[in-house]
This record gives C-alpha cells, sequence and structure tokens, in this order.
C-alpha cells in the first residue's frame, strides 16, 4: 500500500466502527468546511486540511512521503525518539521497515489531541445522556484536556522522524473505535449479570490474557464483584476518560457498569456517589486490542506488521 492509502484506509475503518454513526460523523466534517470557507487567507494557511475530511484530531500521517510503498512496517503503543532510533538501527542491520505506526497521538496530533473528546458527547447519547447535557458535560472537560496538552514538546518524535527520514503516523481513536465495539459486542452477546462475569469475559480475550500473565489484571476500581452489572456502557473511545460529572448522568439513563481503559484516582468519589461500578481493563492490552483489529485489516492488504513498543501482537481471522 501506499503511505497515503494506509493512512486513508485507517481513518475510514475507525469511521466505519465509530459510535456516532455516518451521519453525525458527515455533520462534524461538513462544519469544519464550512468554516475554512470563511477564513481569510492567512488563517487557511494555519489550517489543517485534515480536518476537511479525518474527523479524529488525535490521528495522523506526520511524515514521510505520501506515495511512498508500504509493505513492512513497525508498529507500537508509545513511540519517542527511542524507538525511532532504535528502528534506525534495525534498518543499519538489514531490516527492511518502511514505516512506524504509534498508538499515542504525536505531533499535531498531540497539539490538537482535546478536540477528539467530542467523540464522547456522541458515545454519551448513544446510552441515554441528553445530547444537551453531554455537550455541556464535557466542555470543561475538553479545555481541561487541552490546558494539559498545551505546554508538551509535541514535535520531539516526528523531527526525530525527520531526521532519520522514517514515514511515521499516529492511529489512536481509530483503532478505540475498533476496540471498543468489539468488547462491546461481546458484552452485549454474553450479557454478563454480575461484575465477576466482565472480568471473566474480559480475560477470555487474548490481550487481557495475556497482560494477566504479566501481572496486569482487569480490575474493579468501584463496585463489587459479585454486585449486578445492570446495563453495561463499554468507554474506550474518545481520546481520554470520561468527565467524571458523567457518571451521575449515565446512572440516571439506567447504565450501571462502565467498563473503560484506564480511571483517575480523583474520578472513584464521583462513580461511588452515582452507585456506578467501574471495571477498568488495562491500558495496554485495550491499546493492543484495537491496534490488533486494525493491523488485521492492514495484513490482509499485503502490508507486514512488527510488533513492538509495549503492543501486544494477536492476529485474527
Amino acid at each position: 500500500m501506499k503511505l497515503i492509502d494506509l493512512f486513508e484506509f485507517a481513518i475510514e475503518q475507525g469511521c466505519k466502527a465509530d459510535a456516532r454513526g455516518p451521519k453525525q460523523i458527515e455533520a462534524e466534517l461538513r462544519t469544519n468546511r464550512e468554516r475554512y470557507e470563511k477564513l481569510g487567507p492567512k488563517e487557511r494557511e494555519r489550517f489543517d486540511p485534515d480536518l476537511l475530511w479525518n474527523p479524529y484530531s488525535d490521528s495522523r500521517l506526520l511524515y514521510g512521503e505520501p506515495e511512498k510503498e508500504i509493505t513492512d512496517l513497525f508498529c507500537g503503543i508509545d513511540i519517542s525518539s527511542a524507538e525511532l532510533l532504535l528502528v534506525d538501527r534495525l534498518r543499519e542491520r538489514g531490516h527492511a521497515i518502511d514505516a512506524v505506526i504509534g498508538h499515542h497521538p504525536l505531533g499535531k496530533a498531540r497539539a490538537m489531541f482535546s478536540q477528539v473528546l467530542h467523540v464522547q458527547e456522541g458515545l454519551l447519547e448513544g446510552f441515554g445522556v441528553p445530547i444537551n447535557v453531554a455537550e455541556d458535560i464535557l466542555a470543561p472537560r475538553i479545555k481541561e484536556v487541552f490546558r494539559g496538552v498545551h505546554p508538551v514538546n509535541y514535535n520531539q518524535a516526528v523531527d526525530t522522524a525527520r531526521l532519520l527520514d522514517i514515514p511515521l503516523m499516529c492511529l489512536h481513536c481509530p483503532c478505540d473505535n475498533l476496540a471498543q465495539r468489539f468488547v462491546q459486542a461481546r458484552i452485549d452477546k454474553d450479557k454478563p449479570e454480575r461484575v465477576s462475569d466482565i472480568l471473566a469475559l474480559l480475560s477470555d480475550i487474548p490481550e487481557f490474557d495475556i497482560a494477566m500473565r504479566d501481572g496486569s489484571n482487569p480490575e474493579v476500581y468501584v463496585g463489587e464483584k459479585g454486585r449486578r452489572a445492570g446495563k453495561i456502557m463499554v468507554k474506550m473511545a474518545g481520546g481520554a476518560a470520561l468527565p467524571k460529572e458523567a457518571y451521575d448522568s449515565l446512572a440516571k439513563a439506567g447504565v450501571g457498569t462502565v467498563v473503560c481503559m484506564h480511571l483517575p484516582e480523583s474520578h472513584l468519589e464521583e462513580a461511588r456517589k452515582a452507585h456506578m461500578n467501574i471495571v477498568v481493563s488495562g491500558h495496554v492490552a485495550s491499546d493492543s486490542l484495537g491496534l490488533n483489529l486494525m493491523m488485521d485489516r492492514l495484513e490482509r492488504k499485503g502490508v507486514k506488521v512488527n510488533p513492538f513498543s509495549g503492543f501486544i501482537r494477536v492476529k485474527r481471522r
């Protein structure tokens, strides 16, 4: 595949798995196009053209000739200058490595990371929270994440990729969308009755099984294993953890348990107040699941995938 075709294919796969649905995604892109049309010449030069077709601000082709043919790539969860130097060293040893894919945002994807949290508005709405409530809950959380990212040296690894001439991209929300749809579908099919049944379900998924062997288990952060799960919401997409104010609204909408990748300590008390069960599946295993679902699709296109940087590679048919 050409580098640009690989990137566009990954974004397309993420859109297909997006809980918001195609109409809401297209409405967001249309808003971006209308905003672009109203800009002056200088503002258009600064505008990110990806936003006209790519609804995921946290996923970008960061460096590389778009027409370059890709047959062999390395894929990892966190890519820094160290990983890129490792790839360069492997190239010196004769490994044919055409590109690197990271999961977590880098470069402009890191700088614009906060905007992808709007995905959570559609997710909350899908579980019964009115959209006006969802938007009001997310607004301060988006600003909080923006302030957290604002001082970050976001282009450090991208500069390394450029100096070493290693094509680099990051695929965050599209992979998380695939993981969320996969786990939610398993839960909807198996209908676990109690919180302990959710833990058992997760442990049967290979990525979580392997992580458990390394001591990284799915855990109950709020609630008890013996409690009834009620309606279960999987929250793996949307960039960052839900706003802590969301738990009360979800409880009122009938949700009894949230399954998520990770949870800030400050959220625990709010979840307890809402009488919510919280199951934390584990960050690396959850990220690996989404990457695997995406990399399987790329391998079917003829691209060889080499895992590194914490990526637990599990192939599926």
